[in-house]
């Protein structure tokens, strides 16, 4: 109104131009941001790195392999497979998952994780490969 009482009369479109496109912004910012939460995606690396420390740094883990992660709203979603030594008794094996599980449970929220226990012997096979797959 002083714009305009100073004889500035196109000052109020300018500023109804301005204000509409900060709303325009803003609204497609709240749209983009809410699709994003809907759609399943990757967890971040950071955070990938930190869920394969965390299993690593249970005592009986050799490795772990396999990380899959995605993310559907506020959910996570891991599975992964814990590499343990060969002879370990299923007990001990399952007794290790559960601790490696808490571990990622305690430090994400809402995290559901699904653990897969490999003997050390087999992942190692698995990665030199067949002699077929070598040539």
């Amino acid at each position: 109104l002083v714009l305009a009482g100073q004889g500035w009369y196109w000052a109020d479109g300018l500023f109804a131009i301005l204000i509409g496109l900060f709303l325009l912004w803003g609204a497609l910012h709240i749209g983009y941001e809410s699709v994003q939460a809907l759609l399943d995606r990757q967890l971040p690396a950071e955070e990938q790195a930190r869920i394969m420390a965390l299993c690593c740094a249970v005592e009986g883990v050799h490795g772990v392999h396999d990380l899959r992660t995605r993310q559907s709203g506020p959910t996570r979603f891991v599975q992964l497979h814990l590499e343990l030594d060969d002879q370990l008794p299923l007990v001990k094996a399952h007794q290790i998952a559960d601790e490696a599980e808490l571990a990622v449970r305690q430090a994400f929220e809402r995290m559901d994780v699904i653990i897969h226990m490999d003997p050390i012997s087999v992942v190692h096979k698995e990665q030199q490969g067949t002699p077929s797959e070598q040539q």
